[in-house]
């Protein structure tokens, strides 16, 4: 197959076209352009969408406790920055493997739903087995890490499938919106679960070595992950027709995504600038229950209140995104993680608690701007045959940067959290200053 494709060219001609005046003007009358804020929930016209938003808000409530306490008990259990690297670092070793299976499974199944039911039973075993071992008094750090070990093989796995769901659910035109919308649901679940078990925990006597508490919170995940399971059923989506499928050998099919990739500039570069964002930008949070404790004096309830509140931005920057058109997205992307960068810096210097709040809400609002238009852009300029894999790659760099973030854990062990957060900052704002420079990519829509 030649590259870029046909599709792909199509669409970086028409983005020669700009809009204008007249655009919105129908036989000399004018043409009310529908209100930026009454669209902000189109997708949730669509049926089957609002069950895979339902669907999805169980497992976003389950991820986004997770992010607290395995960080609590990790750091818990043994004070240590490197080994919170250890945790990041695991689950991103086996994702190198995971990962780009994961494509390929998503591009060759007839039913992506089927692949996001059987994870969400695995993810449930996982954390019921973690809720028994604390239970029973016999929880390790090792533990911890085979978990992650092994959520990290599933949720590599599953994600290029449900990424890929999404588009055949709502189709291209509301996808900006869908996929808005769903970080919107994971935002809300961040503002609202992490204090809530921090909060649970810390009101069972959890901290200064006393982990039992978070059992309970373990059992309360297991459950999430099978009300999402049993909401999927509801989801009624045509099996891809056999013909569509690929036939290939799975190394081949892996061969051809990535070399689809390499020939496909658009695509190239911007799965490379999202790998340099993402690494810049997620440090903090793998630093966050360290840096909270060590930095800010603060107990379990308050590293939950930290994330929660933190999410308040998070949650208001989706929504303005499911608002958002189509046109201009790649300078609302960079604009956001300009934002996040200043904010991220200054959060590096504080070591007021309250202001630490204010500043990582700041730095949500332009981290969820960031995640949702990359990953629209890249959804918008693939064709549709290497959707599963490209989206694998996308998930691949995100097991990269858990690996190459570990030399980080190992800087803040040395000279401290703040330094390392800094100096990551530092290099967000440096790129993306950068990137601003760069028409190819400032200018996509």
């Amino acid at each position: 197959m030649p590259y870029p494709s046909a599709r792909t060219i199509a669409i970086l001609l028409s983005m020669q076209e700009p809009l204008t005046p007249d655009s919105t003007k129908q036989e000399g009358v004018a043409v009310r352009p529908p209100s930026r804020w009454r669209s902000t929930f189109d997708a949730f016209s669509i049926p089957n969408y609002r069950w895979f938003f339902a669907a999805l808000c169980g497992n976003f409530a389950a991820m986004n406790i997770q992010m607290f306490i395995r960080g609590w008990l990790v750091y818990e259990i043994t004070g240590s920055y490197e080994k919170l690297g250890w945790m990041t670092a695991a689950g991103g070793l086996v994702g190198l493997v995971a990962a780009p299976l994961g494509g390929v499974i998503a591009d060759r199944v007839k039913q992506k739903k089927f692949v996001l039911q059987i994870s969400g039973i695995a993810n449930a075993l996982i954390t019921l087995t973690i809720a028994v071992l604390i239970s029973l008094g016999k929880l390790e750090f090792i533990h911890l890490l085979g978990s992650s070990i092994l959520q990290g093989i599933v949720m590599n796995a599953m994600m290029p499938a449900r990424q890929a769901f999404t588009k055949d659910i709502v189709g291209l035109d509301k996808l900006t919106n869908a996929i808005a919308l769903s970080t919107s649901g994971m935002n809300t679940a961040r503002l609202l679960l992490p204090g809530l078990a921090g909060g649970l925990v810390a009101a069972l006597g959890g901290g200064n070595g006393n982990i039992e508490p978070a059992q309970w919170v373990y059992f309360l995940m297991s459950g999430l992950y099978l009300w999402a399971v049993i909401i999927l059923t509801m989801i009624s989506v045509e099996d891809k027709p056999s013909h569509e499928l690929p036939t290939g050998s799975v190394l081949n099919e892996l061969r051809l995504g990535f070399s689809y990739v390499l020939n496909t500039p658009i695509i190239y570069m911007l799965l490379g600038c999202n790998f340099l964002m993402v690494f810049f930008s997620l440090t903090y949070f793998m630093l966050l229950p360290g840096f909270a404790k060590d930095v800010l004096l603060a107990g379990p309830d308050r590293l939950g209140l930290l994330i929660s509140i933190s999410g308040i931005g998070s949650l208001l920057g989706s929504l303005y995104i499911a608002s958002y058109g189509n046109k201009g997205r790649a300078r609302v992307l960079l604009y956001g993680a300009l934002l996040m960068g200043i904010s991220l810096f200054f959060f590096a210097l504080s070591t007021h608690y309250w202001l630490s709040v204010a500043l990582l809400t700041v730095v949500g609002f332009g981290q969820s701007a960031r995640m949702s238009l990359s990953n629209v852009l890249i959804q918008s300029y693939v064709d549709d045959e290497f959707r599963g894999r490209v989206m694998s790659i996308y998930m691949l760099e995100m097991a990269f940067l858990s690996v190459s973030i570990y030399p980080i854990s190992l800087l803040a062990d040395y000279y401290g959290p703040q330094l390392a957060v800094g100096i990551s900052a530092v290099g967000l704002v440096g790129l993306i200053l950068v990137l601003f420079m760069v028409p190819a990519y400032r200018d996509l829509d």
